[in-house]
């Protein structure tokens, strides 16, 4: 679930200082507001991947793990789920800001005192944390994980430099538009997603779309946000590696995103909005903007939370030419952790097993990277979901597995990936304000802010 995908957990947890919340193997359910668990059949609960520890008698499994967490509704509901199964099992949770976790584990590691068993991965570090090496490889024993049992496009994002597979999804970000259907049927003569996907099934088509969007509303509806949002898009469907030991490549990464952000920009089509500013997320209800580039948390996270009034007023649609994540965050086990075996059972539960994924998506809309789920679960997928209804009766599940997945690919990691969306975050401001920097002077200074960050690289 990006710096740019994930700041609102800033918000949302400033007020935390480091809360740890210890849950006993029994402990009950504190969580008012969650959803009743889901009916799978536990009998079908272990995936194919499953290894021989998340698969023996889970009553003969125990011990204590311990897990750094943002999230704490999601484990405290998915707890006591996991302690049905595994009783003898304690999970011990510390939560922890997204923005203060990569820096609170380097000193854990540092001191040699206090580093978790299961570690978080959140977009805006991954590649940072997969270069520390301190994930153990989930293809090794005791995991013996088998990454051929998730979704083909996912395995690069929970690789290393080495090709190991040392992390898996906490959920699958595939993402497309979140639209506003009032608007689009106003404008453009439907709401339909099926419609509007031949009406924007290029770039091209979508900056002529924006423009006639302007004029017909007079100016008061345009396309994206900002400058920020069509970014997050262009920069994602482009899947190819930039990373090559120290060597990177920002050319061939951002010179054709650049390109048509700046034609967007100068075809008057995207507002003035920096991500995740107050005037950013008040536009959600306002209906200024068509679009909002969303994931699968993006229905109860960002839409329903900023317009809470606005249900039926929503639709899913992917994006002109392809698919793109938004988000995202990988789950592994610190390599000297002396409860493997537990920490497996309980990420093999939570994140990859029927049980756990239907409880996971039931809940909190999270969608697993498990192929296995969605071949048992079909039924559960086909069902009304908890935000379809909000979104004009859409299946969401259905829409982003069906027309958005099948697009989709992978891409490598590496811990140069923050430095240049810290780099983006700084800039594209001044794009906004001084219309006269193009896309070419853009990139150079991009390019040059990179080398001052990246001492280390050879940028180009």
């Amino acid at each position: 679930m990006k710096t740019i995908g994930f700041k609102k957990w800033a918000t949302m947890l400033a007020s935390l200082s480091l809360l740890t919340v210890s849950l006993a193997a029994c402990g009950g359910n504190n969580n008012n507001n969650a959803a009743p668990s889901a009916t799978a059949d536990s009998s079908a609960g272990s995936s194919p991947s499953a290894s021989q520890a998340a698969s023996a008698n889970p009553a003969d499994l125990s011990g204590t793990v311990k897990i750094w967490d943002w999230d704490e509704t999601f484990q405290n509901g998915m707890i006591p789920e996991f302690n049905k199964k595994y009783p003898n099992i304690k999970v011990e949770v510390t939560v922890v800001n997204p923005n203060d976790y990569l820096q609170k584990l380097q000193s854990g590691i540092a001191s040699g005192s206090d580093v978790p068993d299961i570690i978080l991965g959140e977009s805006a570090y991954r590649g940072k944390l997969f270069d520390l090496g301190v994930l153990d490889n989930l293809e090794g024993a005791p995991y013996n994980f088998d990454k051929s049992s998730v979704l083909d496009y996912t395995v690069p994002y929970l690789q290393n430099s080495k090709g190991e597979l040392i992390a898996i999804d906490q959920a699958i970000t595939p993402a497309g538009f979140a639209y506003r259907r009032d608007l689009a049927k106003q404008y453009w003569g439907t709401d339909d997603p099926a419609e509007l996907e031949k009406l924007i099934s290029t770039w091209d088509d979508f900056i002529a779309k924006g423009q006639e969007l302007k004029e017909k509303s007079g100016g008061n509806v345009l396309m994206f946000p900002g400058l920020g949002d069509a970014y997050i898009v262009l920069r994602g469907q482009n899947f190819n590696s930039y990373v090559n030991g120290t060597d990177v490549d920002l050319t061939s990464k951002l010179q054709k995103p650049l390109e048509t952000l700046f034609k967007m920009r100068d075809a008057g089509i995207l507002g003035k909005n920096e991500l995740w500013t107050p005037a950013w997320s008040a536009s959600m209800a306002k209906g200024q903007f068509m679009f909002y580039p969303m994931g699968p948390w993006g229905p109860k996270w960002h839409i329903s939370a900023n317009d809470p009034e606005g249900s039926g007023k929503w639709g899913l649609v992917k994006a002109p030419e392809g698919g793109f994540t938004r988000g995202g965050t990988a789950i592994g086990i610190y390599k000297d952790s002396k409860a493997k075996e537990a920490a497996w059972a309980f990420m093999q539960f939570a994140y990859l097993s029927d049980e756990g994924s239907a409880y996971n998506f039931k809940t909190f809309g999270n969608m697993t990277s498990s192929k296995a789920f969605y071949e048992n679960q079909k039924a559960l997928i086909d069902a009304p979901g908890a935000y379809d209804e909000f979104f004009g009766g859409q299946n969401l599940a259905k829409y982003f597995m069906e027309n958005i997945v099948p697009d989709m690919k992978g891409e490598a990691q590496s811990k140069y990936d923050s430095v240049v969306d810290s780099v983006f975050n700084a800039l594209y401001p001044l794009w906004t304000k001084d219309t006269t920097i193009t896309a070419d002077a853009a990139l150079q200074k991009f390019i040059t802010e990179v080398k001052n960050k990246a001492t280390d690289a050879n940028v180009k």
